[in-house]
């Protein structure tokens, strides 16, 4: 593995909208399963999904994606639309989706609210195991495929964004590069090793109330000398079609 718009019209991921409050409602014995029936699902709940097989004589290129969801009530099933929406963007830009489930009690008030650990405290107790089921399920692939990933990238939305951003610039794991929409800060304390400074896409909703830390976001990258992109589109709380498209271009370059 080497290291490196809710629009009311179709779209690749026109399902990752704008999230509902989440409820209260407790997971119960109606309580929908975290993955959607299109995909796999894993130890830890962790979905996946294969790449489509490449276009005509295009060079064969494992590409596993890792997206994070945004907030989501437990039990409920909304997730699934995000599922969805990054699984119709995999068949359009031919990358493997893994999409793991955040934890429930981070977030104190909310509870029963599916969420990523974005504070030291809530890092301090998730994050090991968080990303040991991230790496146990792509070691299960790869055996399975009896081949490895060429490249890894972690993607998220909203929640997920901000819990990205974390990532890229702490760098607790190498992954091959980062891409955050509708969020993102720079949580954390930057990694002083410029070898797991690994390309950031910074996607900023500009009629979204996240686009100042996304822009946070990209000044921290500029400040500290991070290979990056950071685009403005004029779309809401969303991942818009062409932010991941050149996402996805720019990680592979």
């Amino acid at each position: 593995m080497r290291a490196r718009d809710f629009v009311a019209r179709l779209g690749l991921l026109a399902a990752l909208m704008a999230l509902p409050t989440p409820s209260t409602a407790a997971e119960g014995q109606d309580a929908k399963p975290w993955c959607a029936p299109e995909f796999e699902t894993l130890a830890g709940d962790v979905c996946y999904h294969p790449a489509p097989a490449p276009k005509g004589d295009a060079p064969k290129r494992r590409t596993a994606v890792i997206f994070l969801h945004g907030l989501v009530p437990a039990g409920e099933g909304w997730q699934h639309n995000q599922q969805r929406g990054i699984l119709r963007g995999a068949q359009a830009h031919g990358f493997a989706v893994f999409a793991p489930r955040g934890r429930e009690g981070i977030r104190p008030k909310e509870p029963l609210t599916v969420a990523w650990p974005t504070s030291a405290s809530a890092q301090k107790e998730h994050e090991a195991a968080v990303l040991a089921e991230w790496k146990a399920a792509i070691d299960l692939v790869e055996k399975r495929d009896g081949e490895p990933f060429d490249e890894v990238f972690v993607l998220g939305f909203s929640n997920g964004a901000y819990y990205t951003g974390s990532l890229a610039i702490r760098a607790p794991h190498p992954f091959d590069g980062y891409a955050v929409f509708a969020g993102g800060r720079a949580y954390g304390v930057p990694t002083s090793d410029p070898s797991r400074r690994a390309p950031v896409f910074v996607g900023i909703c500009t009629k979204d109330s996240t686009a100042k830390d996304g822009q946070s976001l990209a000044a921290t990258l500029r400040k500290h000398g991070w290979p990056f992109k950071a685009e403005r589109r004029p779309v809401g709380h969303t991942v818009a079609d062409k932010h991941l498209a050149h996402a996805m271009a720019f990680l592979r370059e």
